[in-house]
């Protein structure tokens, strides 16, 4: 059922070598997520009472003082910029995304590259000041951007090794008494990762559900300290509550806020408790994975792959172990001198279609990633590319 009901709505599968990508459906969660969403759907809760649940198992696994399940990692975003614009002040929260009334007004940001994601920060209404974390001298660059309305400091990971480092960072920051906001979106394996960045010194992090961790795919973590996670709690819950009644009251009682928010900017980027369940059961699992073995079925089909698509002379094949970024799993480059484009197209008029990652700085490289493929796909991705140069196409 699950492979044809695609089918009646006259929708392509697709052979998915992109990995976790979100245009091509993202994860996959195993049955035991689902059952569990299954599950979750048949009850109603208190949805306060189920991240209060989700406050604890994100805390245990990561680390941090707090943490709330999100309708994803660039929801997480905005929440944690509202978070560090309206503190515990529901005139602001119910304010964003107008800061006219904030004091903190600014959050720096590095600089977006191909792979960056900075809309989510602006949406919160923060006014961006971007600095390139590139330069040598990213980490003066960002202490001199420090004003009395800076709210936050941002930082993106992608790669490992990256520099300046989290706990570079994190250190600036904090030297001036600011929150570090760091998107973790993608970095996942490491599993250490998980853990390492609230040690690092981050105050919010920012995880996607629907990637490695195996959850839904709209959903994710934010988890750092419990003042801004409270705040970016109640931006996003449902606020048609009067304050004696409050299912958060004793935040009131014990003097955190003075009344509930109303609707605040988090509110379309509510999370269900279907999908809540099911990413905090992928949360629970994910240290009992047996990440060896997965590994293990990667790096195998990646080598099936790379010794099917040797002997296509147009193309130049290379298995690299770890990742371009550096993450431990393998891929497969693919190079042509002359482009990709056409070899591309040609591979989405398949059926199913075989969707590959382009390399967005060099037209003339594709990756293969092994997470989400299937062994039975191997054979058709080989099958597709071959036809590109030998069916008769003239390119």
């Amino acid at each position: 059922m699950s492979e044809n009901i695609y089918e009646k709505w006259d929708v392509s599968t697709v052979i998915n070598a992109v990995g976790y990508a979100t245009r091509v459906g993202g994860s996959a969660p195993a049955d035991d997520v689902l059952e569990a969403m299954r599950q979750a759907q048949h009850s109603f809760i208190e949805i306060d009472d189920l991240q209060k649940a989700a406050a604890r198992c994100i805390a245990k696994h990561t680390g941090a003082e707090s943490g709330i399940v999100t309708c994803g990692a660039g929801a997480a975003l905005t929440l944690a910029a509202a978070a560090c614009l309206a503190g515990n002040n529901p005139d602001i929260m119910e304010a964003l995304p107008d800061i006219t009334t904030s004091k903190k007004k600014n959050i720096i940001y590095p600089r977006p590259h191909q792979f960056d994601y900075d809309h989510p920060i602006r949406v919160s209404g923060a006014k961006v000041l971007f600095i390139d974390h590139d330069e040598p001298d990213a980490l003066s660059k960002i202490e001199n951007a420090i004003n009395e309305q800076t709210a936050a400091i941002g930082y993106v990971w992608k790669r490992m090794n990256q520099k300046p480092s989290v706990r570079e960072v994190a250190d600036l920051a904090h030297r001036h008494d600011l929150p570090l906001i760091l998107d973790a979106a993608l970095s996942l394996p490491p599993t250490e990762h998980l853990q390492q960045f609230i040690s690092d010194g981050a105050d919010l992090v920012t995880i996607s559900g629907g990637k490695h961790l195996g959850g839904p795919q709209a959903s994710g973590l934010l988890f750092g300290k419990e003042n801004l996670i409270r705040s970016a709690w109640v931006q996003m819950v449902d606020m048609d509550v009067r304050a004696a009644t409050w299912s958060l009251r004793d935040w009131i009682e014990e003097g955190w806020i003075s009344r509930p928010p109303r609707h605040g900017i988090g509110r379309s980027m509510k999370i269900s408790k279907e999908a809540s369940i099911g990413v905090l059961t992928a949360l629970e699992n994910y240290p009992k994975r047996d990440h060896a073995a997965e590994l293990n079925r990667w790096k195998k089909r990646v080598n099936d792959l790379a010794a099917a698509m040797s002997d296509i002379k147009e193309l130049d094949i290379k298995v690299l172990f770890p990742a371009p970024n550096g993450q431990p799993f393998p891929v497969l480059r693919v190079r042509r001198a002359s482009g990709l484009a056409k070899v591309l197209l040609q591979l989405k008029q398949r059926r199913p279609k075989i969707i590959v990652a382009e390399d967005e700085s060099d037209p003339e490289v594709v990756y293969l990633f092994p997470m989400q493929l299937r062994d039975a796909e191997i054979p058709m991705i080989v099958e597709g590319f071959k036809s590109c140069f030998y069916d008769g196409a003239s390119f």
